[in-house]
């Protein structure tokens, strides 16, 4: 079979869906899953678009038989492959940026696109001032307290709607300021408005509800052998084979890809004195190191030595340190899990500033996904769990509850709880577990507090949600990351340079971390400054491919990518 490779621009990357039989009387259901262009969350596995196709001849849709159709969840949808907040039925504001946590620094401002940034212009205390500036022309001012919320609006014929939000977690009053921010979102101020009737090139809406947004093809689509076919303009096309009706969906990324570097703070050294000189960085001083304010805990240490009258690191000069720290479950009936480390409570530690569990020595870590106090949840909704698990209640019974989890909507655990009577640990708790490196791991747990049914309203009152990846990242003595070598995985992470590195240029410590340096002369004596940093990367935009026809075998999406 010959397909058309897509051969791409500079700085775009094609994304091939599956292969596909487009014979009379086939059917088939493109998502977000399967297929490339869709909007789809890689953390999480969430997605919204779905796209029918139904053909009754060889190559053949009739009119009405590709359906399009945005489902809208929690007040959020995609449409055309981006992601919007839903301000009303039909009125569609693009979210732009959503950051799950950054650290902002005053004369390090938050931009966040279309002309827009966050400035930190100052701190008072335990307040922060926040300026909200669109091409550089102050919009609003702020001034927000440690742990609140915080949001700005503006007017959409006559309006008021929230175009950006988020939380100012923590306040770091120190010799540079810097306030940490999480759950920021900023969304369009020019919103698309969607109206039944609208055309989108061969596509029509036929129904705007606040469930959904359909739109159904108001000409027939015909494919013939070797077609290059447009099915929904700028996200979903086809290639079809020369000699058999089958075809590829595939979507163009084309990145223009614009990064920042977030900062720590700077540590200056005198190397023109002979004594040795050293650099130590925490939660406090580097932002981008793990801090959880819940618990008030950090565990992350960067340290760098210089020897007396040189420019190299000495072997263990360069030093990176985790030290695990065992944090109590919040659903008390979990003290009774008796497995490994994670009886009792778990183990809590940074990595590469993100929040991680400890699975034992030379066992690696995992990521804590989820850790909340409460959730209502419906029969009728689905509860992202992230990295492509959903809880949904399958069946509720008086006062049972079937609750399922599913993996990118497989199911994969069920269990009845009957609150008081009967649970998988104690007498209310939902317990999945999975075997992660020979450590029993309590997956995902939730304390199922009542079940309510009634004629208008059904739910499952849950608390204490806890969720922990299956993908362990592994960290074993020996293992290397950057400059950096795993000494230690017992009592506490510990890694060191094997090696002497040249710090006269950035060096890179754990692949995501990186020290900077630069130097100034004055009287004489030298001066070098250190700060620690990570590099973001946000912002997409188009650029056309070109084509030509190459031969080859059929492969998946991650096949291609990773280039196996």
């Amino acid at each position: 079979m010959i397909l058309f490779i897509t051969i791409p621009a500079e700085g775009a990357i094609e994304q091939r869906g599956q292969l596909i039989s487009i014979a009379e009387g086939d059917h088939y259901i493109l998502n977000g899953e399967n297929c490339p262009g869709f909007y789809y969350s890689t953390t999480s596995g969430t997605y919204y678009e779905s796209l029918e196709l139904t053909f009754s001849e060889d190559g053949f849709i009739d009119t009405g038989n590709a359906i399009y159709t945005s489902k809208i969840s929690s007040g959020s949808t995609a449409f055309f492959g981006k992601k919007y907040k839903v301000l009303e039925d039909g009125l569609l504001s693009e979210s732009l940026v959503s950051s799950g946590s950054r650290d902002l620094q005053r004369g390090n401002d938050f931009d966040l696109g279309n002309g827009c940034k966050l400035v930190l212009q100052g701190i008072n205390g335990n307040y922060a001032l926040l300026e909200f500036q669109k091409n550089s022309v102050p919009v609003t001012t702020k001034s927000v307290e440690e742990g609140s919320k915080f949001n700005f609006t503006t007017e959409v014929e006559g309006t008021e709607y929230v175009i950006l939000e988020g939380t100012l977690e923590k306040v770091l009053d120190s010799k540079d300021p810097i306030v940490r921010l999480k759950s920021v979102n900023q969304y369009s101020d020019t919103p698309l408005k969607i109206e039944k009737g609208d055309e989108y090139g061969k596509f029509e809406v036929t129904a705007v509800t606040n469930k959904i947004i359909e739109l159904k093809n108001s000409a027939p689509v015909r494919m013939q052998l070797g077609d290059y076919v447009t099915i929904l303009d700028d996200l979903i096309d086809l290639r079809v084979a020369d000699n058999v009706y089958r075809a590829c969906s595939y979507n163009m990324t084309q990145d223009t890809i614009k990064s920042y570097k977030i900062r720590g703070t700077s540590l200056t050294v005198n190397r023109s004195d002979s004594s040795p000189d050293s650099c130590i960085w925490a939660a406090d001083s580097f932002g981008m190191l793990f801090y959880d304010p819940e618990y008030n805990l950090s565990t992350e240490i960067l340290e760098l030595s210089l020897d007396a009258g040189s420019d190299w690191v000495p072997e263990g000069g360069l030093v990176y340190e985790s030290l695990p720290v065992k944090v109590a479950y919040k659903n008390p009936e979990m003290e009774d899990y008796g497995e490994d480390w994670f009886n009792k409570g778990y183990s809590v530690l940074g990595w590469n500033g993100k929040k991680y569990a400890y699975l034992g020595t030379d066992r690696g870590i995992v990521n804590i996904l989820l850790d909340e106090d409460e959730k209502i949840l419906h029969p009728d909704e689905e509860y992202d769990l992230k990295e492509g698990y959903t809880l949904k209640v399958t069946d509720l019974d008086s006062d049972n509850a079937c609750l399922t989890v599913l993996r990118n909507n497989l199911p994969v655990y069920s269990s009845i709880i009957s609150p008081g009577r009967s649970a998988d640990l104690g007498t209310h708790t939902f317990l999945y577990t999975k075997e992660l490196n020979g450590v029993e791991v309590p997956l995902f747990s939730v304390y199922v507090d009542s079940v309510m049914q009634g004629e208008e309203l059904s739910a499952v009152n849950l608390k204490y949600p806890l969720h922990f990846s299956d993908s362990p990242l592994e960290l074993y003595y020996g293992k290397e990351f950057g400059e950096l070598t795993v000494v230690e995985t017992y009592p506490k992470l510990r890694l060191e340079n094997k090696h002497v590195v040249w710090s006269g240029s950035d060096i890179n410590v754990t692949e995501k971390i990186w020290i900077g340096q630069f130097e100034k002369k004055t009287s004489g004596n030298s001066y070098v400054t250190f700060y620690p940093y990570m590099n973001r990367v946000e912002n997409v935009k188009s650029i056309l491919p070109s084509t030509t026809p190459v031969s080859m075998p059929a492969m998946s999406v991650e096949e291609y990518l990773v280039g196996i």
